[in-house]
């Protein structure tokens, strides 16, 4: 049915050998009435004449449309987040059990999206939301490094690290999806925060978890000028979370997150 040149291009979008099987929950590709027709799960993802120059840009962009992804794709997604996430942890304080911040957001935004309903394959893509936040602090932790002034430039320039994290993802497609938690994990819902003063849902739904998560491993872990002057106890840090919904965070989300604490942590207020 399909040449070798067909095929070769098929199997570098979608990952497999073309096979027609309409009623198939896997990608599927016929002929049908002179088109070719691609499904997945059974529903049409792609229908054109086969008529076309380029089918291996056709292919790709259908796979990419339907949120498929290449093997060789996969692999630089997979490179790349883990570049980022080793720099990532390197820059920042371990705690005593060796642990960094991001980590430990990224441990506790896997369990709360598991907790909430997700699946499998959406908890593990919450738990590189949650690496991945502050990667653009890495410019900020360069300059600091350079400077006589430290503290001064990490506070003139904490602000800027959401849209630096959002240059270093643009670098590769595939890593766009965490744009939008890197972007408005410090926006409010009030809409008072930065950098683009989204407020409610407008914000990202990720970035609505990921801003409570980090919000409470901040206070429970550094002594910080933007909540207060000494470390909060995890009971404090959710007592502070509830009197925040509503200015900094949903509301919803964050009675869910204080009654995960208690049902998976044992910490109840």
């Amino acid at each position: 049915m399909f040449n070798n040149e067909f095929i070769k291009l098929f199997k570098e979008a979608f990952g497999k050998e073309p096979e027609c099987k309409t009623e198939s929950d896997d990608v599927s590709i016929c002929y049908e009435e002179g088109n070719i027709v691609i499904r997945k799960g059974g529903e049409i993802i792609a229908q054109f004449k086969d008529e076309e120059s380029d089918y291996g840009f056709i292919l790709k962009y259908y796979a990419k449309k339907a949120g498929l992804i290449s093997p060789p794709d996969k692999q630089i997604e997979e490179l790349l987040k883990s570049l980022f996430a080793n720099i990532i942890v390197l820059t920042e304080v371990e705690d005593k059990n060796g642990f960094s911040h991001s980590q430990r957001v990224a441990k506790l935004a896997e369990e709360f999206a598991k907790y909430i309903g997700m699946d499998e394959e959406q908890a593990t893509e919450m738990m590189h939301h949650g690496i991945l936040h502050d990667v653009g602090k890495i410019a900020i932790e360069q300059l600091m490094l350079y400077s006589p002034t430290r503290l001064r430039n990490l506070e003139a320039h904490y602000e800027d690290h959401p849209l630096m994290g959002t240059i270093y993802l643009s670098i590769n497609e595939n890593l766009w999806k965490y744009i939008p938690t890197v972007r408005h994990h410090h926006e409010r819902w009030d809409g008072k925060g930065f950098p683009d003063g989204l407020k409610g849902e407008e914000i990202p739904f990720c970035a609505r978890i990921i801003s409570i998560i980090n919000y409470y491993d901040e206070v429970t872990n550094f002594v910080s000028a933007d909540w207060d002057s000494k470390l909060k106890t995890p009971k404090q840090a959710l007592e502070e979370i509830r009197k925040l919904e509503g200015t900094y965070f949903d509301p919803d989300l964050a009675e869910k997150f204080i009654a995960f604490m208690g049902d998976v942590y044992g910490i109840k207020i």
